[in-house]
């Protein structure tokens, strides 16, 4: 099945067939998980910080506003514990039957997370209220396994003072690789670079992602060694060894360095989420503009990441978790999200939320590239392939191997 294809399967299902398998569903979730006789609900996922546990309590107690019977205690280990912790936690005792997910990581939690169709069915939920490529990263074996409640396309932060100052026009909604390359060029003097880099293969993926090509075939299947995919991340890597306009990051570097050194003003440009428009506004001394990632054409396609909420193979009763995630994901719940805690939202209607207090062009940006996007879809094996871009990709950027012998080691390492 196509991209396209799953997501027009996310859009519209036939509820007739659907809601003659719900009730199968449902009494195959009639045992285990858990749901208190007192209506509450658990839900598991990860809690590396108090910031994480105050972002869940806050979708608690906002749904709470329209459904006040609701209760959901949270628990949960760090975020690089929860991957393998959650399945863990499934199989013992009291298991929670709410869990998170990232589009980026669904396939991996494929055998969790319960299809969701009927219960979108017997519901009459309309999937189109919902950012169509998030669904699609939602969408597991050909089912719905999670509701997304952000949607966030990587953009291109950049220094408007350094461009004002270099004589440059800065960008708008559109950008094409040659414009950004050259303005990228003028940007470079000595220490100051015109882009910083961070190592991993999530923004050399949005790179590729600008111009069509993602390094997962439409089965699903790992394809690093795609031809066209190839070609994008060595254009990604020429940006160091040829053009010279960024340093090539080491493999132990934390995005940080990356985001320091543009914040700072050592460093003009910045691919990364708009999650960190406000942290990156507060930090930076100099006025922030954000547009799309260049694409050879100059026209937008976002590559969106994003998590969700999904329910437990063994949940106990699947159609209060569901009712719960609902509560959770309406679009006055998200647009309070999306003004305190800086999301952008999976409901298109809630995203003018998020523009609230940025700039008119960040807002463009982002509208851009969400009306033509692609999840950032991944295989259970892509923590492997991160590891081993950070540990390989350096030299890439410094020119010691070609993009093909890299893509080609990492797709030969991870073994699909």
């Amino acid at each position: 099945m196509t991209r396209n294809n799953r997501r027009r399967r996310a859009a519209t299902i036939g509820t007739a067939v659907l809601m003659a398998g719900a009730m199968t569903a449902l009494a195959g979730c009639s045992s285990g998980g858990s749901a208190a006789a007192d209506g509450t609900l658990s839900m598991y996922t990860w809690v590396s910080s108090q910031s994480d546990r105050d972002q869940w309590e806050s979708f608690v107690s906002l749904a709470q506003k329209e459904d006040p019977d609701l209760k959901i205690t949270i628990d949960g280990p760090n975020f690089n514990d929860y991957w393998t912790k959650v399945k863990t936690r499934l199989s013992g005792s009291n298991p929670p039957c709410i869990l998170t997910t990232q589009a980026a990581r669904a396939q991996e939690l494929e055998g969790l997370l319960l299809p969701l169709d009927d219960l979108i069915a017997s519901n009459d939920v309309d999937t189109s209220d919902y950012d169509a490529s998030m669904l699609d990263g939602m969408t597991v074996d050909g089912t719905i396994r999670a509701i997304p409640y952000d949607a966030e396309p990587i953009v291109l932060f950049y220094n408007v003072d350094a461009f004002t100052a270099a004589g440059l026009t800065p960008p708008g909604a559109t950008y094409t690789r040659d414009q950004f390359i050259s303005d990228a060029k003028a940007l470079t003097s000595g220490d100051k670079k015109g882009l910083a880099i961070a190592p991993g293969i999530s923004i050399p993926t949005a790179w590729a992602t600008a111009d069509g090509y993602s390094g997962v075939d439409e089965d699903g299947t790992l394809d690093l060694t795609n031809s066209d995919f190839v070609d994008e991340i060595q254009s990604f890597f020429d940006l160091v060894s040829v053009d010279q306009v960024a340093n090539a990051p080491e493999a132990a570097d934390s995005s940080d360095v990356s985001q320091a050194a543009f914040t700072s003003g050592d460093a003009a440009m910045l691919l990364e989420g708009p999650w960190m428009y406000g942290t990156f506004d507060e930090a930076a001394d100099f006025t922030m503009g954000v547009t799309i990632v260049p694409s050879t054409s100059g026209e937008a396609h976002g590559m969106t990441q994003g998590s969700g909420f999904g329910i437990a193979k063994n949940c106990s009763d699947p159609d209060a978790a569901f009712k719960a995630i609902l509560a959770m994901t309406t679009t006055p719940v998200l647009e309070a999200q999306a003004q305190s805690r800086g999301i952008v939202p999976s409901r298109p209607e809630a995203v003018p939320a998020w523009a609230e207090g940025k700039s008119p062009e960040a807002a463009d940006a982002v509208n851009a590239l969400l009306e033509n996007a692609s999840a950032y879809i991944t295989t259970p094996t892509w923590n492997q392939v991160e590891t081993l871009m950070s540990q390989y990709g350096v030299e890439g950027y410094r020119g010691e191997k070609t993009a093909d012998e890299i893509m080609d080691t990492i797709q030969n390492s991870v073994g699909e």
